[in-house]
């Protein structure tokens, strides 16, 4: 299994209009996906796929239906977040069984309640669920501020001395500091830690500082956009990459702008307005955006001028203000 030198799509669960998973459309564009160059594999059941709102059953179906569609090589990591480590011991053992490669193990609910003063509560949650659970996981880092993030500290002790950590999604956002700051403290270890940044709007600041990879929803609806920046600052071309990150700003902005809440909505939106999902429906509590932030995104679509992913629909206009 390899993890780095690609682009790690977190994809999005279609759902019908009943709100059941639209499993048919899952299978195919998982597959369709897997077929862009520079696609490296799926993280499966992460925000970005709603998973708070999707079943056991689902989850795990998820899981099978993306490593049923991956290409021979790519990596299926399944992400996970729950409470306790038992629990999150128990979903990683469902997710191998569906055929997951590797876990993303999310910061526990307990880090909501400012958990992040007092470090130890991560440490020992993550060193529990890798000691029951036998398979390569990656950390999931926040922005400093952020309630789940982890302090520097912190961080750097799971990825030193839990030997199953192998890499962590580097989703510091806007700070910029954070992400260098982790990013070289993380390469200074006597192990390989894999650093993969997550937010489209910093690829080509974090890029440019240093990853092994991107592990993003944003590649979900942009998988072109997101290897051919990858590929520009691994080759050093870093005019045609501040071009390239220049034309997808707007976009960016608008996606990771705020309120933050609404995030892994406007993925959605946008991969629907540029035809890489048939319905932007999704599960309560995520709501659908309303009129003027729909038209926001879409002026921002038409700026970026998005690659289409193989079989989109781009028929017709993908603007529906409902």
């Amino acid at each position: 299994m390899k993890l780095d030198g690609g682009v790690l799509i977190a994809n999005i669960t279609p759902f019908k209009d009943n709100l059941e998973v639209d499993w048919d459309e899952m299978a195919k564009r998982t597959s369709d996906l897997a077929s862009v160059p520079g696609i490296q594999g799926f993280v499966v059941n992460a925000f970005a796929a709603e998973s708070p709102a999707l079943t056991t059953e689902e989850r795990q179906r998820a899981v099978a239906v993306h490593k049923e569609n991956l290409l021979p090589g790519q990596a299926l990591v399944a992400a996970i977040f729950d409470w306790a480590p038992p629990a999150t011991i128990r979903r990683g053992e469902e997710a191998r069984e569906a055929g997951a490669d590797a876990v993303m193990v999310c910061s526990p609910y307990l880090s909501a309640y400012n958990a992040n003063h007092s470090p130890e509560y991560a440490f020992h949650f993550h060193k529990e669920v890798a000691e029951g659970l036998d398979m390569p996981i990656l950390l999931f880092q926040l922005a400093s501020g952020d309630q789940l993030s982890y302090p520097h500290e912190a961080l750097i002790k799971m990825a030193a001395e839990i030997d199953q950590v192998v890499g962590v999604k580097m989703a510091q956002a806007g700070d910029c500091v954070r992400y260098d700051r982790d990013y070289y403290a993380l390469k200074s270890l006597n192990k390989k830690i894999i650093c993969l940044p997550s937010v489209g709007s910093t690829f080509f600041h974090n890029l440019s500082t240093g990853a092994d990879g991107i592990l993003s929803g944003l590649a979900a609806l942009a998988p072109y956009e997101c290897v051919e920046m990858l590929r520009l600052v691994e080759k050093g071309d870093l005019l045609a990459a501040q071009a390239l990150h220049r034309r997808l700003a707007p976009l960016n902005h608008a996606i990771y702008g705020f309120p933050y809440a609404d995030l892994h909505t406007r993925y959605k939106e946008v991969a629907y307005m540029v035809g890489a999902i048939s319905r932007p429906v999704v599960r309560s509590p995520q709501l659908r955006m309303q009129a003027a932030e729909l038209d926001r995104l879409w002026r921002a679509a038409q700026i970026a001028d998005l690659r289409p992913i193989p079989g989109a629909d781009t028929a017709r206009p993908r603007l529906v203000a409902a």
